[in-house]
């Protein structure tokens, strides 16, 4: 099966896409954190379940209908979700920008919470305009990572 489905709720959708092969969470509305936090777990638990290093998966974000992440949910992505996700190959992740400006500020903050502390873990964002453009991009990422082309 090419493309799975994850989560799917009204506030998000999270599918694991094998010709990517990613995890793709596509927020639809606002999602508290328990939701948030729901979502994010789910995703990075069929990715460490996947990716292996000679076939590594990507990570991308589609905000396009992103809003808000209250800050409690910004501090547990850099504290927690993004270390594990380091821990588990993940180096980059893609992000598909939102159309509003709540969410554009939420995936800033994230994005410099990603890259704060290069001590512990640098999860690298990469913005794109469409999900098209971002799945043949990790695409493309995942294939060189797979081959040692790539660090």
């Amino acid at each position: 099966m090419s493309q799975q489905i994850l989560l799917d709720t009204p506030y998000a959708l999270v599918r694991a896409d094998a010709t990517v092969p990613c995890i793709i969470v596509q927020l639809r509305a606002f999602a508290n954190r328990d939701q948030f936090k729901e979502m994010m777990n789910v995703g990075l638990a069929h990715y460490k379940a996947q990716t292996r290093p000679a076939q590594r998966w990507g990570w991308i974000a589609d905000t396009r209908q992103m809003s808000a992440i209250p800050q409690e949910v910004q501090q547990w992505l850099a504290q927690d979700w993004n270390v594990q996700a380091y821990q588990a190959g993940l180096r980059e992740v893609s992000i598909v920008t939102s159309t509003n400006i709540l969410g554009r500020l939420a995936t800033q903050q994230y994005a410099e919470k990603a890259v704060a502390t290069p001590e512990q873990y640098v999860l690298t964002p990469v913005y794109y305009e469409s999900l098209a453009e971002a799945k043949q991009q990790v695409a493309q990422r995942c294939a060189a990572l797979s081959a040692g082309l790539a660090t």
